[in-house]
């Protein structure tokens, strides 16, 4: 690879599949081709930045595009950007569509790992069985894929298949916290912010909008679970989701403070 040098932040970023990048050159299939060539009408010449999600990203300058291959040459390369040192897996309880996709694109801005949907007893589920379609997946891939893009994170945060709550709450590891509209006494940053050291690993679980039934809360905090509140007003499960992790992250040192 070439020596490193200072790359230009302005640059559009873009995830690449694994292999991709061999040595000095780049070249991307039918897909990436269409995106970046079609949809976004880049030409020879121009610049982009492309991430395999590893360690290291490069500035690259495309050398030809067609409607079947985008090929490119390193001209640069630095360290990627860094995740969140906590692994934070935000476990949403499945909600109406577009609410459903405001978190995982707010969630994965924000540095949120992984996504788990869940089915929670007051949930109205989406899908067969809790499977999401093919569609669904994909869209859900999408969202992921850009909000990384454009916010600049280093790696591709992931979305689980969907999860019954029980199942879920007894496979999640690290430390669990539950968000209940019924807590009052102790509130989750001050939690966080108490502990003698900073978790490695969150599960974070997130009610459906009729918020979680008591024996869920049983058994969750049999299971482990830390039940804390978000504050005196009742959140929609989207904002308490999105409100939820930025807490856990600012609280653990992740949001700049």
């Amino acid at each position: 690879m070439p020596h490193p040098v200072p790359m230009s932040d302005e640059l559009r970023r873009f995830f690449v599949p694994r292999g991709s990048i061999r040595a000095r050159n780049v070249t991307l299939g039918p897909e990436m081709a269409h995106r970046l060539g079609r949809v976004l009408r880049l030409k020879r010449g121009d610049r982009v930045v492309l991430s395999e999600g590893g360690p290291r990203e490069f500035e690259a300058q495309i050398t030809a595009v067609s409607g079947q291959a985008l090929t490119a040459v390193v001209v640069a390369e630095r360290d990627s950007p860094p995740e969140p040192a906590v692994h934070l897996t935000l476990y949403q309880s499945l909600i109406r569509q577009n609410r459903f996709d405001l978190v995982l694109e707010k969630g994965t801005e924000l540095g949120v790992r992984r996504f788990v949907p869940m089915i929670a007893a007051r949930c109205q589920v989406q899908g067969e069985n809790g499977e999401p379609s093919p569609a669904k997946a994909e869209r859900w891939a999408r969202l992921l894929l850009e909000a990384a893009e454009q916010c600049g994170r280093g790696r591709l945060p992931e979305v689980a298949s969907p999860l019954p709550f029980a199942e879920a709450v007894r496979a999640a590891a690290g430390t669990k916290l539950l968000p209940y509209e019924a807590a009052r006494t102790r509130g989750l940053s001050a939690y966080l912010r108490g502990l003698d050291r900073h978790p490695r690993e969150v599960s974070l679980f997130i009610g459906p909008e009729g918020g979680f039934e008591p024996s869920e809360i049983a058994l969750a905090e049999a299971e482990g679970a830390v039940i804390v509140t978000l504050g005196a007003r009742v959140l929609r499960s989207e904002t308490a989701g999105i409100v939820a992790a930025a807490l856990v992250l600012d609280a653990l040192g992740e949001m700049g403070g």
